[in-house]
């Protein structure tokens, strides 16, 4: 760590960093830990004047974090960089805070992605240790300052080059985490979930529970999720088809009305992780000589819905 005061910076606070940052903020007010927010324009207004609200489970609490900004002189060096940010936007938002990471920090990535790594170190290329992760979660943003837990169990997993001291930090903050010394086949397996549900239930506009409803999507959703374990082998994980049922069922862990953030993104019209959930899938397919019909048919109607005009 880099001095006695452990502060622990916590990137975009959308849905996933306002559920991860709550219950740290929450927790270490007031202590030798001290939990920054790193957000901008009215997400910070609001949360710097009114603290950030926080929905969970029926109950609504306002947190007010010991800091809120984005500025990177008054942010300092940290100790800890929770990335909640949408996975397009990391190489953007890193090259922005290079000067609040050095070699001793720690980065943990949350992002729905399973290279996440590579993503860092475009634009880090040695300063930081990554620690890769990913979250079990429906979590997202009423207005900003305002972040509505909708289910899902909220469990985070990570690995890399184990700290020790800051796993059950972490934990005793609220958060529900595990540590695994390999993370890439729980990657993996997040993967295989939520790359194939958010490209299907973009294209067809359905919910969660829409979808677990309709026999024929959710038979076109088990061979995009075969696509995947094809490419997965190719980068030697081992998905097999009791995962591929597991990642079925997990859609009846949210409620019926749940989204995607794909799907919502596409809907509000903002950008979208489209690159990293449906490209990334079918590009790295081509490269290894895998058909992937299933997720072609996705893409094309994802184009021609949201991207044709």
């Amino acid at each position: 760590m880099n001095s006695d005061t452990l502060k622990i910076g916590i990137l975009g606070i959308g849905g996933i960093g306002g559920f991860v940052g709550a219950p740290l903020a929450k927790k270490y007010k007031d202590s030798s830990t001290k939990i920054i927010f790193i957000c901008r324009g009215e997400t910070k207004k609001v949360i710097q004047n009114e603290g950030l609200l926080f929905e969970s489970k029926g109950i609504s609490e306002t947190i007010f974090p010991d800091l809120v900004s984005d500025n990177p002189a008054e942010i300092g060096i940290l100790d800890v960089l929770i990335l909640t940010s949408k996975s397009y936007s990391i190489n953007n938002i890193l090259a922005t805070y290079k000067d609040c990471v050095n070699e001793k920090t720690i980065i943990i990535t949350l992002q729905n992605v399973v290279n996440a790594k590579e993503i860092i170190r475009e634009t880090l290329p040695e300063v930081g240790q990554i620690m890769e992760g990913c979250i079990y979660v429906a979590s997202n943003v009423k207005k900003p300052g305002h972040v509505q837990h909708l289910g899902g169990p909220g469990k985070i997993f990570i690995g890399g080059k184990e700290n020790k001291a800051l796993i059950p930090l972490l934990v005793e903050g609220g958060l529900d985490i595990t540590y695994v010394a390999s993370i890439s086949e729980i990657l993996w397996k997040k993967y295989l979930f939520v790359a194939p549900v958010a490209a299907i239930t973009s294209a067809y506009k359905v919910t969660f529970g829409q979808l677990l409803e309709d026999q024929n999507l959710m038979q076109i959703l088990g061979n995009m999720m075969i696509e995947i374990q094809s490419l997965g082998a190719k980068n030697n994980i081992i998905l097999t088809n009791e995962d591929i049922e597991t990642s079925k069922d997990l859609l009846t862990k949210f409620p019926f009305e749940s989204k995607s953030s794909l799907q919502l993104d596409f809907e509000n019209h903002n950008q979208t992780e489209k690159q990293f959930l449906v490209d990334y899938v079918i590009e790295n397919a081509v490269k290894f000589g895998i058909e992937t019909p299933y997720y072609n048919g996705v893409n094309e109607k994802i184009n021609t819905l949201y991207l044709a005009s």
